[in-house]
């Protein structure tokens, strides 16, 4: 799994929480005055701190610890602007597009294999965009 970058993270939460340094931040959670700048030197993503924020602020976890989508999470994962309606569907395409931030690209060809093998149709349609 691809290792996150603490910096950005913490630079989000400090946008959520409405505070300008890590001193401050760190405060906001009750912590010490060096806790964050300790996350940063270590690149350690604080994710309890990031759950509590999410859920105190309403903000995307998505946007929060990838940066994808927009901070209250009305951008799902689109494929295209022909976006599915099923919600069956809808959670696929979400799940598949954050898996495939933190996969190496073996891990996503195996994945495709394994999609062509359950389901014939996906494989015919992958050997017509082939062609």
């Amino acid at each position: 799994m691809a290792e996150l970058n603490a910096d950005a993270v913490l630079d989000r939460m400090q946008e959520v929480a409405d505070v300008r340094t890590d001193i401050a931040l760190g405060k906001y959670f009750g912590l010490g005055t060096s806790a964050v700048s300790g996350w940063r030197a270590r690149n350690k993503v604080p994710y309890e701190e990031c759950v509590i924020l999410a859920k105190r602020k309403g903000v995307s976890l998505d946007w929060l610890l990838l940066g994808v989508g927009t901070m209250d999470g009305s951008n799902d994962y689109r494929v295209h602007d022909d976006a599915p309606t099923d919600d069956h569907i809808k959670r696929m395409v979400s799940f598949l597009g954050l898996w495939s931030l933190s996969r190496s690209d073996d891990e996503k060809i195996w994945l495709e294999m394994q999609l062509a093998r359950a389901v014939p149709e996906y494989a015919e349609w992958l050997a017509a965009r082939k062609k």
